[in-house]
């Protein structure tokens, strides 16, 4: 599986491995996952003017896309929280696909 990060800027080489970790994790649950694109970006809320890490994950699997974001105070949050989200993904369409079999 290919995976992709882009951001705005340099990410630190921890984060990386943390990107790769969490999304290569998903592998256990789906291993038909073509390739992922991870997304990194700082967002400032208009209301309260607070800096929020945001993290978007795509996962091309056959005949279909997946995505899942998360936002949070820091990056290592916020991928953790998308990987989890991407996960519960995986597993409704598993279930879907094996309801039809």
């Amino acid at each position: 599986m290919r995976i992709d990060v882009q951001a705005p800027y340099s990410i630190s080489e921890p984060l990386q491995e943390l990107i790769e970790e969490k999304v290569k994790k998903l592998l256990v649950f789906y291993d038909r996952i073509q390739s992922a694109k991870v997304y990194l970006r700082d967002e400032i809320h208009r209301t309260n003017h607070k800096e929020t890490r945001k993290v978007e994950i795509e996962l091309a699997l056959p005949g279909s896309t997946l995505y899942a974001d998360a936002a949070a105070e820091n990056f290592e949050k916020a991928v953790s929280n998308a990987a989890e989200k991407m996960r519960r993904q995986i597993r409704k369409l598993k279930t879907q696909q094996s309801d039809l079999h």
